[in-house]
């Protein structure tokens, strides 16, 4: 059955799952006949199942829905359902109702939780517009973003938002197949790419266990070439690619691999960084895109697009693609003079003189981007000629850890701290993404030949004090730093730790009754020492890291922590009649984390 599930996965032909068992459930659907409109929003009072039943346009879903048994399961709960139209059906394989009631009822009952999301009604606009994973009724995750339109999966959603009693539906074009495996089980499946499998164990005899990275590793996104265009790039045969020489192979193999999920809607005159360190060139065309190599004259044609796995996504392609030059004996100060993401960078690392340093040694480096350096103020290479040099080195070397290349996969699930070469350390996690100080890391692991470049798009500041010291130099809070003092919580929140504290600002003081400084001097210090203590968490929260839950404060009580799905932090004390808004996240200090908040937390 896995292996029959497998060959689903890479060529689409559902067809098989007719010469499966059949079994299931005979139950009749009775439609309801209630609709009304609202807005943008199509709201239907009926439920999801009814919906389908009564829906011309889902008659092969309404098919396998009964066929799996799953009726009173979409009837019922808080539920985000992708809808396959019946030509999504059709187009998968299942021609009519028949095929359906052939199918194997357990691989139909799987495909189809695929398309449900549990206990949550995910509208459009609660969708991220970065790639978010949402864990299906099935198990495994799909991968959704509003980002030039609502997809799924790389497929594009043709109808947003018809509401439900029991949820929302989205109406798809596609049938979404759940990961059959990680990327090497999906490759060694298919029998178009054993050249590929070949070549991926021909490369472990270099010392690079490509098979266990792409395995375990990731997520990746990895342009698979198919049998025919290892031939067409000089390997005749199977025997040919487990002759060749494991580096060069290792060299050409990380050329098709970039870090993290990229659908094929995506690809869209994107550029690519490879693991490798070479980039590629994504162009999307009526109905294809295409990959252009640093070394092809010709881009390669995407055949089979977004191929989910459970540790990325495979675009099967039709050309071997080739980089020139080698990453591999390029320092990181190359790779970011010759990279145009980075040029504030190079700059910045020209004046700070920096160039040779970044050259030599073994080095981890985060990388931010020339968007990251716009963001901090660093608008064009005159701002950043202008900075003060010492200033901008103290800046720059903190982006770096010096003595060891560490790679994503030699990073903690769980905060740890990593020393820089300015002085002071990065707080470093890769639980669901890889963040360090809070901020993403949207491409990983560019090797060079001293060490490994991380991409990151903000600019890391190293902290400026203890968590007392970064909120007496904030003109903001200088309410809260005299309830601090009137307290007796100055030694405390200077000494100990780690701490994260939500820190309210003066507004919020004078609108919890604080008109004054000179109020807060003259408060009850047990009284002031209760509630500051109900701002303060024992360990380092960066706002990547909070989730929706409540969190147990130093104070005693807990605070509830509400995330949207645009990623803004929200706060509440158990008497707070509304939530506290972080207005600014993830200033680091040198003994915690303050995120600055709109609102005194009442415990």
């Amino acid at each position: 059955m896995k292996q029959t599930y497998f060959a689903l996965q890479q060529t689409g032909l559902f067809l098989l799952l007719g010469l499966l068992t059949l079994s299931g459930c005979n139950r009749e659907l009775q439609p309801s006949d209630s609709t009304q409109t609202s807005g943008g929003r199509i709201r239907i009072r009926q439920t999801i199942t009814e919906i389908v039943v009564a829906s011309p346009d889902f008659t092969l879903l309404k098919a396998a829905v009964v066929k799996a048994g799953l009726a009173e399961a979409l009837s019922t709960g808080n539920l985000t359902v992708f809808a396959p139209t019946d030509n999504a059906f059709r187009a998968a394989g299942f021609g009519d109702v028949n095929a359906i009631n052939n199918a194997d009822v357990n691989v139909l009952r799987r495909i189809l939780l695929y398309h449900v999301i549990g206990t949550e009604r995910f509208f459009e606009d609660r969708i991220p517009d970065r790639l978010t994973g949402f864990k299906t009724l099935q198990g495994e995750q799909v991968y959704a973003t509003r980002r030039g339109g609502l997809s799924v999966n790389g497929v594009p959603v043709d109808r947003v938002d018809v509401e439900a009693n029991n949820g929302v539906i989205h109406i798809i074009s596609r049938v979404l197949l759940p990961p059959a495996g990680n990327t090497i089980e999906v490759a060694v499946a298919n029998p178009n790419l054993t050249y590929l499998v070949a070549a991926l164990q021909r490369v472990t005899q270099s010392g690079t266990n490509l098979i266990q990275v792409l395995g375990t590793g990731g997520p990746f996104t990895v342009f698979a070439p198919t049998n025919a265009a290892f031939q067409a790039a000089g390997f005749s045969t199977i025997e040919s690619v487990r002759a060749a020489d494991p580096n060069v192979l290792s060299r050409i193999l990380r050329y098709h691999v970039v870090p993290g999920i990229t659908f094929s809607t995506q690809l869209n005159d994107e550029k690519l960084m490879t693991v490798e360190g070479g980039g590629l060139t994504a162009t999307r065309t009526p109905g294809m895109a295409i990959i252009q190599g640093i070394g092809n004259t010709s881009p390669a044609k995407v055949q089979a697009a977004d191929i989910v796995t459970l540790n990325g996504v495979v675009h099967v392609i039709d050309q071997v693609l080739l980089p020139t030059g080698n990453s591999m004996t390029k320092s990181i100060t190359n790779l970011v003079v010759e990279n145009p993401n980075f040029s504030l960078l190079k700059a910045a690392v020209v004046r700070a003189g920096l160039a040779d340093a970044l050259s030599t040694g073994t080095l981890t480096v985060f990388a931010p981007t020339d968007d990251a350096f716009r963001a901090a103020g660093l608008t064009d290479v005159n701002a950043i000629n202008n900075m003060d040099i010492n200033v901008l080195r103290k800046i720059l070397l903190y982006h770096v850890i010096g003595g060891e290349s560490f790679f994503a996969n030699a990073l903690p699930e769980n905060i740890l701290g990593f020393k820089t070469l300015q002085g002071e350390q990065l707080q470093i996690s890769k639980r669901q993404s890889i963040t360090v100080n809070g901020v993403y890391v949207i491409q990983a692991d560019i090797k060079a030949s001293n060490g490994v470049v991380h991409v990151i798009n903000k600019v890391l500041l190293p902290p400026a004090g203890n968590l007392v010291e970064v909120a007496v130099s904030n003109p903001n809070l200088s309410f809260l730093v005299a309830a601090v003092q009137r307290a007796g919580l100055v030694q405390t929140l200077g000494t100990g730790g780690p701490f994260t504290v939500f820190a309210p600002t003066n507004a919020a003081f004078q609108a919890a009754g604080f008109p004054s400084i000179q109020s807060i001097q003259a408060a009850d210090p047990a009284v002031l020492a209760k509630i500051l203590t109900y701002h303060v968490v024992s360990g380092r929260a960066f706002s990547t890291t909070l989730r929706s839950d409540d969190i147990t404060t130093v104070q005693g009580g807990t605070l509830s922590v509400m995330v949207t799905p645009k990623s803004s932090v929200m706060v509440s004390g158990k008497s707070n009649s509304t939530a506290a808004n972080v207005v600014i996240a993830d200033l680091v200090t040198l003994n915690g984390i303050v995120h600055v908040i709109d609102r005194v937390l009442l415990p």
